[in-house]
């Protein structure tokens, strides 16, 4: 009797055992899980989107510095378009001087990625309470250079836009669109951020029809 009673005891302290074990265990894993969860979609995704907001800006200010540079030794609206006219003044032929466009072109792709990597290599500055996830408390702590925004390609390509302005006249703009994509990498977060720039950088007003084939075409296709 005494032995059927001790072998019964040793089940139920067995079966506590376990029971504890599994609870330590599920405490474990739950305390890992919602750690990991915190960090991904929290702090690292807080951290991220600061990144992501710096490199707006650099890639703006990076851009407006390539365009002017690009721009500074006085490029006009007649070395991108060449224009031809009939003998009334409609205009006949409009193309545009790729070999001037590839050359600016290629400046500014040059001098906005150079431009947006110097940024980029002195780290951006994030707050330490950033680290806690609390968005709140993002702008506040003494800042820390993340190093971790590295740039992927810069492209540049141009665009052209008419407007009527009166009877036979036409407003042509030129635009530069310069694309630059960024790889944000972070521990736990990794994205690629697409900052879409669009300058100004030429224009005039043309005399003359303008045949559709131009109003509803790109000269830069």
């Amino acid at each position: 009797m005494i032995e059927c009673t001790n072998a019964k005891l040793m089940k139920r302290r067995n079966r506590k055992r376990s029971k504890k074990r599994f609870l330590s265990f599920f405490i474990v894993v739950a305390t890992v899980a919602a750690i990991f969860l915190y960090s991904k979609f929290f702090i690292a995704k807080n951290i991220a989107d600061i990144c992501a907001d710096y490199t707006y800006s650099y890639s703006a200010a990076s851009v407006n510095q390539a365009v002017l540079g690009a721009f500074s030794c006085g490029v006009t609206y007649s070395d991108i378009i060449e224009i031809e006219k009939n003998n009334t003044g409609d205009i006949t032929l409009m193309s545009a001087n790729m070999v001037e466009v590839n050359s600016i072109s290629q400046k500014i792709v040059t001098s906005a990625k150079n431009n947006l990597e110097n940024m980029l290599d002195a780290g951006i500055p994030i707050p330490w309470l950033a680290f806690s996830g609390i968005k709140l408390l993002a702008g506040y702590g003494s800042d820390v250079a993340f190093k971790t925004v590295t740039v992927s390609s810069v492209q540049c390509n141009f665009d052209g836009k008419f407007t009527s302005v009166g009877i036979n006249q036409t407003l042509h703009s030129i635009y530069a669109v310069i694309t630059c994509d960024v790889d944000v990498d972070i521990p736990l977060d990794k994205r690629v951020e697409t900052y879409r720039t669009e300058v100004l950088i030429s224009e005039a007003v043309l005399i003359g029809k303008v045949p559709e084939i131009y109003l509803n075409g790109s000269l830069f296709a």
